[in-house]
């Protein structure tokens, strides 16, 4: 029985609904921000210590110093060079206001750090600086300045300095955030090519064996049909023995078919134990059986074999049972054949019929033709299977009359 396991997602938390809900509509959250941030100004234009003229000035410069709040992101640059005018005049005109409107000053002074362009970050520190310097400067010969004012002017100095600081390590974690984002999203856009190409592999995998033990299977029995119903008339006995090779080669097909159609299904793919394909070590028994189907043919295995991996000698099998099939379908069952296996430093694979000459039409290297079967579909994927091992695969009519197909393929370093 297999076990399902369902994960139930966690509930956000009242922070996380509170982070959503800034993220999707940012425009309400600075306007929460602003009205705060008028709330604390007219606060302090309204304190006691604050003088009688200078309250109405103070309460008007706290309201509109906190409506750009509400669109700081989305125009950080012209709202703090509007900001920075209007708290230049108001300083120059009424120097009472200046607690008023340091607030909204430093607010949109990060603003701009933040969200503007790389360039208005030095610039808003330097302007906060001298915004909070320049005064003191120009009042020095004014009665009542004293060291109390020049700690004043080098706190607001600090504060234009850090509120500096605090929006450059803001905007390179909203940077961070970004890349980090696309750099997931491309990897998720490879991940799905990735997946993509592995399904098309996969197809063109299956499309070929099934072409391959389809075609052999089918021409085989043909062939065998084809002779036991001449057998017959003469050799009874002959005839029960050829419907039992039919028999064999359809049982032999459909375990196949059925092995190839398992790795498929959705219930097996983790552990799946598929059988073990066929490798070139299994050659002499597939030229044994099309033999025993009445085809002429030898097989020929010049020096010194070698264990190859299982996709190679996978490889040298179809190709071989393809080029039988195409013997077969296209030069008659009696037609002598030649399969011939030259282990060398590579391996040379070849399958040569003695049919008569220009019976068929001759084959390009494209693998369309006549000798192909199917449109020119065996030899295609005879190429295939060659090229995906690094090899080479050419086919055509031969001088001396009938048709050959000859593989070269490299042989992996260290196997013995």
């Amino acid at each position: 029985m297999t076990r399902v396991m369902i994960s139930v997602p966690e509930r956000p938390t009242a922070l996380d609904r509170a982070l959503g809900l800034v993220r999707r509509h940012p425009v309400v959250a600075d306007g929460a921000l602003a009205a705060l941030v008028a709330a604390v100004s007219l606060g302090w234009a309204t304190d006691g210590h604050v003088a009688r003229a200078d309250r109405v000035a103070g309460i008007v410069c706290a309201v509109l110093f906190a409506l750009p709040v509400i669109v700081r992101r989305r125009y950080p640059l012209p709202v703090a060079v509007g900001v920075a005018v209007a708290a230049a005049l108001a300083t120059i005109v009424a120097p009472g206001v200046s607690a008023t409107i340091v607030l909204p000053v430093l607010v949109i002074g990060y603003s701009v750090v933040v969200h503007g362009p790389r360039w208005a970050g030095p610039v808003t520190a330097a302007v906060l600086v001298l915004g909070a310097v320049l005064p003191l400067v120009l009042r020095l010969g004014a009665p009542g300045v004293g060291s109390a004012a020049g700690v004043l002017a080098l706190v607001g100095a600090l504060f234009g300095i850090i509120v500096w600081l605090l929006g450059a390590l803001r905007r390179a974690q909203l940077r961070s955030v970004a890349q980090l984002r696309e750099r997931a999203r491309l990897l998720e856009e490879g991940r799905r090519r990735e997946v993509r190409l592995e399904l098309l592999a996969e197809r063109s995998r299956i499309s070929r064996e099934v072409h391959d033990i389809v075609g052999h299977a089918l021409s085989g029995i043909i062939a065998q049909a084809d002779g036991g119903r001449f057998a017959a008339e003469r050799d009874p006995q002959r005839a029960v023995e050829v419907l039992g090779g039919i028999a064999d080669a359809g049982r032999g097909a459909l375990g196949d078919i059925r092995g190839l159609l398992g790795t498929l299904r959705d219930d097996r793919v983790d552990d799946l134990e598929e059988a073990a394909p066929p490798t070139v070590d299994d050659v002499p028994a597939l030229v044994a059986q099309v033999r025993a189907g009445g085809l002429p043919v030898t097989l020929e295995v010049t020096g010194t074999p070698r264990a190859l991996p299982a996709a190679t000698g996978l490889t040298v099998y179809r190709v071989v049972q393809e080029g039988l099939t195409n013997v077969v379908e296209h030069a008659g069952v009696a037609t002598p054949t030649r399969v011939t296996l030259a282990w060398g430093p590579e391996l040379e694979v070849a399958v040569r019929d003695d049919g008569p000459r220009g019976a068929r039409p001759a084959v390009t290297r494209g693998g369309h033709g006549g000798h192909g079967g199917h449109g020119g579909h065996g030899l295609v994927g005879m190429r295939e299977r060659a090229a995906l091992q690094g090899g080479s695969l050419d086919a055509g009519p031969r001088p001396e009359g009938g048709f050959a197909v000859r593989m070269r393929l490299p042989l992996p370093v260290g196997t013995a």
